[in-house]
């Protein structure tokens, strides 16, 4: 056991030269033979141990194991210990003490200059994790297993079995705390443990070794999905999102693939199956939520924006002097030219007007029901709202859209259109640049 764990340790990069390690130690058998491995191979290292005082005297008689381990091999001790009172907050237990024992591995890292964390998660848990998230319902990659490592944290025991860390624990005399809750049905994983795993042992006695060829099937199977969906991912583009689906076809695969694309922004598999059929059914101006964005459909594209972009409020107030000025998003840059002839420009972002025709301050805002202008090179007024219909402007895109107002009347319908009452002509002398960017 020994040199496979050196042999995975080499062979992933897990530690290299100049690396400290922190290791979670909780006094149980995995944790405790991490230890000793690590000892024994020489790492510089120290051990940090979290008494979540949830056993009474149980989690004091752990603490007090792993704090005579390490007084015994001369290895630096860390001890957080939680106030009881802590887990009346709203999240359950397990996450209140995850984030306690993360928190405290975190400032050790920043203090004591430890470059990677080491838990002792080992095959079993592996198996474990895929079935429970198999049984709630995953994607492929839910099905991946736990990471060998990850920004700083490593995991070199996942190679071995729990038979065989018992094992190995016994043959070096290894000493250790049993946690009596882990023969408990009362959390979902020990539910796994306890009586999923053995049902499935009856039909395969060696289920943890094939579950490993499984495993790199199903790691292989991702990666390979990650560098198709990496071809087809959104892109930026005039400060939006926007991700094509004019590839899309329905097919199953498709399905997936739709839903890798759309995950990073909080969508699921039901939330692809729903945009599946609006994209097949070819339907524009569709809207999809999720807690923290929304997609709009509009002709073979898909504008990704965020709810607090999409909600932001936006009023800004021009001078007349030269300069910049910014409120929320956005920031209008304000100066004058010359004569009347336009320079080449971004007319998504810059316009041009006679200074004379103005009354400031001028006001930039987001557009109103009701607002009307007179559209360049139009003949009459038009309601801003028919005016992107017109233009085909998307859904999401509509709530975005901001107007540059003189006194009560609109002057430019930003990066689309300015009013004609503005217009630079044969007598305009001075121009007016206004530009308008938006914050990255």
């Amino acid at each position: 056991m020994y040199q496979s764990f050196l042999t995975l340790i080499k062979e992933n990069a897990l530690i290299t030269r100049g690396d400290k390690v922190l290791i979670a130690v909780s006094g149980g058998v995995d944790s405790m033979v991490l230890a000793h491995l690590m000892l024994k191979s020489g790492f510089r290292m120290g051990v940090a141990h979290v008494n979540y005082h949830l056993r009474g005297e149980d989690s004091d008689a752990d603490e007090a194991l792993v704090r005579d381990w390490c007084q015994a091999h001369e290895v630096p001790f860390y001890l957080h210990r939680v106030a009881p009172g802590i887990y009346y907050a709203k999240e359950s237990i397990q996450m209140v003490a995850r984030n306690e024992r993360y928190t405290f591995f975190d400032r050790l890292c920043d203090e004591q200059g430890f470059t990677k964390v080491a838990t002792a998660h080992n095959a079993n848990d592996n198996l474990e994790t895929v079935l429970l998230n198999l049984t709630k319902g995953t994607g492929i990659h839910g099905l991946t297993g736990i990471a060998l490592k990850g920004d700083r944290l490593i995991r070199p025991l996942l190679f071995a079995t729990k038979e065989e860390v018992y094992k190995y624990a016994r043959s070096e005399q290894i000493t250790w705390r049993e946690d009596v809750s882990n023969q408990k049905n009362d959390y979902q994983r020990n539910l796994i443990r306890n009586e999923v795993v053995p049902l499935l042992k009856k039909i395969n006695p060696a289920l943890e070794a094939t579950f490993h060829d499984t495993l790199l099937r199903l790691q292989g199977t991702a990666r390979l999905l990650q560098q198709a969906v990496e071809h087809r991912q959104a892109v930026e583009k005039e400060g939006r999102l926007l991700l094509n689906v004019e590839w899309y076809q329905g097919h199953p695969d498709h399905l997936v693939m739709l839903a890798e694309l759309i995950k990073p922004y909080g969508f699921g598999f039901a939330d692809a199956r729903d945009l599946s059929g609006a994209i097949m059914s070819g339907l524009p101006g569709k809207l999809f939520y999720s807690s923290t964005y929304e997609i709009n459909l509009d002709r073979g594209q898909l504008y990704i924006t965020s709810k607090e972009e999409a909600t932001e409020c936006v009023e800004i107030l021009v001078p007349k002097d030269e300069g910049a000025v910014s409120a929320g998003p956005c920031e209008v840059h304000l100066s004058y030219l010359s004569g009347n002839e336009l320079p080449n420009h971004n007319p998504a972002t810059t316009a041009f007007f006679d200074p004379d025709e103005l009354t400031f301050p001028l006001k930039l805002r987001r557009w109103e029901q009701g607002d009307v202008f007179y559209p360049l090179g139009m003949e009459g007024k038009k309601k801003v709202s028919d005016f992107m219909i017109d233009s085909k402007i998307p859904v999401t895109l509509k709530k975005e859209v901001l107007v540059l107002e003189s006194d009560g009347r609109i002057a430019w319908i930003v990066g689309h259109r300015i009013d004609n009452r503005f217009k630079i002509t044969s007598k305009t002398a001075r121009m007016l640049k206004l530009e308008v960017l938006r914050h990255a």
